[in-house]
């Protein structure tokens, strides 16, 4: 497995933070690299919640939420990626109060396709991956300000 990891501080308070990313089927509505989003059954949140997300490029993503502790931590399996040369993966999103900020990491476990040379696709993917995840963090951002001004 390979990780990537971004700590930032969100200029949000962290229940802010937390609404944007609780409101688990609607990424698409606040993340501009999503171009649809949508959940999958009748749990819209906590563990076991699953949502379909396709992604620009035609990319698509079918998660669940395997762990949620509010305001704090949500850990999400992506059970299935399409056209991706990833097989598996796992993103964390750990959070702590800051007042009127929030500390955020998001941490990213991967398995590369491929087997060996899987692993030499990803070192090269490292850089645009990062950027990608950086754009997230400007998403989330803007939305839990939103949230805040009303």
């Amino acid at each position: 497995m390979r990780n990537l990891k971004i700590e930032r501080t969100v200029q949000a308070p962290r229940s802010s933070v937390w609404a944007v990313l609780a409101d688990y089927p609607n990424i698409a509505d606040w993340n501009d690299g999503v171009v649809n989003s949508h959940s999958i059954g009748d749990a819209t949140e906590g563990v076991g919640a699953q949502r379909q997300v396709e992604l620009d490029g035609s990319v698509a993503m079918r998660e669940t939420v395997t762990e949620w502790i509010d305001e704090e931590k949500m850990v999400v399996a992506i059970d299935q990626i399409e056209k991706m040369p990833v097989t598996k993966a796992t993103m964390t999103f750990a959070l702590s109060d800051g007042g009127d900020a929030t500390a955020m990491t998001m941490s990213y476990d991967y398995e590369p396709k491929g087997g060996p040379f899987g692993f030499v696709v990803a070192a090269m993917m490292g850089r645009p991956m990062r950027k990608g995840f950086s754009g997230f963090v400007e998403y989330l951002e803007r939305a839990a300000q939103a949230r805040t001004a009303t």
